[in-house]
Order: C-alpha cells, then sequence, then structure tokens
C-alpha cells in the first residue's frame, strides 16, 4: 500500500476556519492601529508646521503666521483645506514659506479655521493658549489629539478623549 503525501479535505477545512477566526479578531484592532497612526502623524505634522513657523519667527526677526488655506496662496478655508506660513503677514518682506495640502476629508479639526501667529521673539502673538483638537472620524475612546501652542511659543501635542 503507498502513503499518500498531502492533506486531507478535513484538515484543510479545519485551517480554514481557524484562519477566518483569526482574521476576524485581528481586523477591527489594526483598523484602529492604522487610525492611531494617521492620527499621530497628523498632529506631529501640525506640531512640526508650528515649529517651523517660530524657528523661521526667530531666524528673519519678522512675526510669522500659520493660517488656514484653501488655495494655497492666502489664507482662507479651514485646516481640512491645508494650511500655509507667511513670513512678515502684511509687510514689505511678507514672503509665503511653505504650503501644506488638504490631510484628507476623514479628518476633523476644531476649531475648523484660524489662524496661529509668532512674533520676532518667538512668543505667539496670541494672548492667551490655543488649542487645536485633531480626529477622525469615528473616534472612539481616546483616539484625538490636541496640539497647544503656549504663549511663550513651546508647541506640543497631547492624546485626549474623543470630543463628544
Amino acid at each position: 500500500m503507498r502513503k499518500q503525501l498531502g492533506f486531507t479535505i478535513m484538515e484543510l477545512m479545519i485551517a480554514i476556519v481557524v484562519l477566518a477566526i483569526l482574521t476576524t479578531l485581528a481586523v477591527p484592532s489594526f483598523r484602529t492601529f492604522v487610525q492611531n497612526n494617521r492620527l499621530a502623524a497628523q498632529a506631529n505634522e501640525m506640531v512640526a508646521t508650528f515649529q517651523l513657523a517660530r524657528s523661521e519667527a526667530l531666524k528673519r526677526g519678522y512675526n510669522v503666521q500659520v493660517c488656514s488655506s484653501n488655495n494655497g496662496a492666502t489664507c482662507g478655508g479651514g485646516w481640512k483645506d491645508g494650511w500655509i506660513a507667511i513670513a512678515d503677514p502684511g509687510g514689505a518682506n511678507e514672503e509665503l514659506l511653505r504650503v501644506w495640502p488638504t490631510p484628507g476629508n476623514d479628518f476633523e479639526f476644531s476649531p475648523t479655521a484660524g489662524t496661529v501667529g509668532f512674533e520676532a521673539k518667538g512668543f505667539s502673538s496670541s494672548a492667551a493658549q490655543q488649542q487645536f483638537n485633531v480626529t477622525l472620524e469615528g473616534c472612539s475612546t481616546d483616539n484625538a489629539r490636541n496640539v497647544l501652542i503656549e504663549r511663550t511659543g513651546r508647541v506640543a501635542s497631547e492624546r485626549v478623549d474623543c470630543p463628544t
């Protein structure tokens, strides 16, 4: 009698069922993992934006402003549309420093639009701490980020609970 090599139908079916169960358990966790990484990357991009603006203000000796922009050239629109950095806004040496494209329609910002400015000495031009909340659609538990700009010019990001 010859010995057969390979799997029987029953062994193959059991392997497929086990694989289906493991996949069903892993997919939601993987989706959350991907969303957390996208959100962290977007919050870090905003932090880097504000740090660049502060650095440019110190380097150039002019005020630098970051604002939401829907056309990549002037302020206007919302943060969902993208944003720009402008050195010496409204002054004789006004210069568009950098343009950031839209992060995507699935991101939500609060406030939805606005301006962040830095003075020539690196301080925020706002009289108080500014805060931006960044979330993804379908946010759950603690999957939101706050980007904070303190009066001293310090910029930081923190993980927070989703807004209700």
